[in-house]
């Protein structure tokens, strides 16, 4: 058992600076898509659960593809 957390001493600075980038992408991808008017409320929920449980990189396809802005055609 001490080899293993000697292992995860090891791992910590560089587990931690991820955890926090994770952490701050999936708070400004949620504040984003609670903000935004033009998504729908299932959209919503579908872009939720693909932020939280899509560790790292669903906050990043969010930010890339998800802010997409609406195009008016009411011209």
């Amino acid at each position: 058992m001490p080899d293993e957390f000697a292992i995860i001493k090891e791992m910590l600075p560089f587990l931690i600076p991820l955890a926090l980038v994770q952490l701050t992408l999936m708070v400004i991808a949620i504040i984003d898509l609670v903000r935004r008017e033009h998504v729908t409320s299932n959209n919503k929920i579908i872009w939720v659960f693909i932020i939280i449980f899509i560790n790292l990189i669903g906050p990043i396809i969010y930010l890339l593809f998800g802010r997409k802005d609406r195009i008016d055609d009411s011209n």
